[in-house]
Parts: structure tokens; sequence; C-alpha cells
């Protein structure tokens, strides 16, 4: 799928990446004579570290280079602005102040599914899966793409073209409003309100959003983990009527993102929830959905709809925006 917007030659430069998460991050190493795919790469949980910097200090003691000058990509679960960044949903904030005295290089970040769509660049075409619809396109200057990841929380990035290059487009669109149409979707929002909540897109479409939407529809009824929504699909009624309500809300969502963006080059879906919910995402409601718009059925019924089948796409994307790809 990587077309010729990929990665273009490198130095010998060492850098650093890092895909920092809610819950942890992972750190790893690019270039120098080691390629582009990051390699050294290690995971540190955000409960075990009181900051950022501490888990920095420790990866570069476990690989020999806390002393070294290095320059470096952060990919990270919020707005990348300002000197100070927080996290989504977690207790730690990035100074990229302090990473410079740490690494002697200011560093550079971007949110991590700008990384994703980044990623997307130097991929080939067996991590992607065909969903229904068109062939996928090949990922290249010249064309127009939105990527949708699916995890704890909901990240949205597009790539768009501007002459030979791709530039990636970082946005918050997950925290747009929910906008309900379908029973089950007026069902969800009325349970969010009754329950006082602020909910926006992310609330369903987001692991956590497979929990609460199971007790939306159940009654209030709760379930422990996303997989018990999810290995209920055709045994459990509540768990296969909320996986349809999500997978056609994603549908929706997908649909009002490539009107957004112009993105009619091809939608990409990422994470281990859209992984899960394959079979599902293949199914019609998914496609009727996306391409109900009034004016543009038509031109959206050509946009393709492809899974990413990898979960190492921050470092990847953290990696090429190291060396030069945007």
């Amino acid at each position: 799928m990587a077309g010729a917007g990929g990665v273009p030659p490198m130095g010998e430069e060492l850098a650093l990446v890092a895909d920092i998460g809610r819950q942890s991050v992972r750190f790893g190493l690019t270039g120098g004579d080691g390629g582009i795919t990051p390699r050294e790469v290690r995971k540190f949980m955000t409960a075990e570290h009181p900051t950022f910097t501490s888990a920095l200090v420790d990866y570069l003691n476990i690989v020999g280079l806390q002393d070294a000058r290095l320059p470096s990509v952060l990919a990270v679960a919020g707005a990348a602005r300002g000197d100070l960044i927080n996290l989504t949903g977690s207790r730690w904030y990035i100074s990229l102040s302090g990473v410079e005295a740490v690494l002697r290089v200011r560093p550079r970040a971007l949110n991590e599914c700008a990384a994703n769509a980044l990623a997307l660049t130097t991929l080939p075409a067996a991590a992607f899966t065909r969903l229904a619809g068109p062939a996928p396109k090949a990922v290249e200057p010249g064309g127009n793409y939105v990527v949708i990841g699916i995890g704890t929380g909901l990240g949205v990035s597009a790539l768009i073209s501007t002459g030979d290059r791709l530039v990636p487009v970082e946005s918050e669109a997950g925290h747009m409003d929910f906008a309900a149409t379908s029973t089950d979707e007026r069902s969800f929002a009325h349970y969010c309100t009754a329950k006082g909540m602020h909910f926006d897109v992310e609330s369903l479409l987001s692991a956590p959003g497979l929990l609460l939407g199971y007790e939306a529809l159940s009654g209030g009824r709760k379930l422990e983990k996303p997989e018990d929504v999810t290995r209920g699909i055709g045994r459990d009624p509540v768990s296969t009527a909320v996986v349809k309500l999500y997978v056609e809300h994603l549908g929706a969502f997908a649909g009002d993102l490539v009107l957004a963006f112009g993105a009619w080059d091809g939608v990409f879906l990422t994470g281990a929830i859209a992984r899960a919910l394959q079979p599902q995402l293949m199914d019609p409601g998914f496609r009727r959905r996306m391409e109900s718009k009034a004016s543009f059925r038509r031109q959206l019924a050509e946009v393709p709809v492809s899974l990413v089948n990898r979960n190492d796409l921050e470092l990847l994307g953290a990696a090429a925006a190291a060396f030069g790809n945007a």
C-alpha cells in the first residue's frame, strides 16, 4: 500500500521514538545502521513511574544511552500543542523542555493518531485487510485519506496531499457531539443524559464505549471487560445489539469524516477493537450508514475502507516523522 510518499533515504543519525498512551509508554530507537523500523522497544506502565521523564531515564539506562544526544519524536495521546502537553485521561503530562534537558535536543511531538496516519506510508499491502466496498488504493501523494483509531479512546487524523507530499492533519474529532439517529442510538443518548453524563462520539466508539453501550441497552446491567461484549455476539441479544449499534455508528462517523476532510481515497481503521470486530465490520450496516448522506451517496460508495493489521503504528509513524516524512 505504501506509494511514492514513503520514507526518503535517511542519514545515519540515531533517534528515539515514543508512543505515550493513557496507561503506558513504549520507547524505541530508529535510524543509525538499523533502518527505520523501531528496535530496542520497551514498555513502561504509567502507574510504575511518577513522571514521563522518569520512564525515559530508565529506558535510556537500559539501552546504554543515558549520556547520548538524541533527536526524538513523541506520539502522544492528546493535543500536541505548546511546551506542556496534557495526556487525555492520564495523570502524566509531557514537558518538552524537560525532555530536551534529558536528550539535549528539542523533541518533536505529534498526536498519536497523526503518527498512525504517517505509518500508513511505510506499510506493505499485507498490512491491510479490505472491508466491504471498493478495493483499497495506494497511500501516496495525490490522495486524501482519513484514519480512525479505536482503543481506550477514539483518535482521528487525516493524510492530505500537498504537492508531492502527504501531510498528517491532527484532530480531536472523537470528541465531537454524539448524533443519534437510530432507535438504539437514541436509547444510548437518553441513558447517558439520564446519568448526567457529558457524552461525545468517543463515549460509544471506544473500548469503554462497548461497556457503556451494554449498560445502556441492558437497562443498567454492567459487564467488566470489552471482551465480555464481543464474546457475547450471537449468544447474548444485548451484546449483539450493542455491537450492531457500535459498528453502524462507526460507519456513520466514517462517512462524516470523509466529507469533513475530503478523504475520497480511503478510510483506515486501526486499533485492537477494530481488529476484534472485523467480521461485524463486513456487515452491510457499516457501509449503509457510511454512505447515507443526502447529497454524496454515490461518491461515498466509491470510498474504500481498510483495516490495518498492526499494533505498532505509533512508533512507526514517529520514526517516519523523525526522518522527513512530514
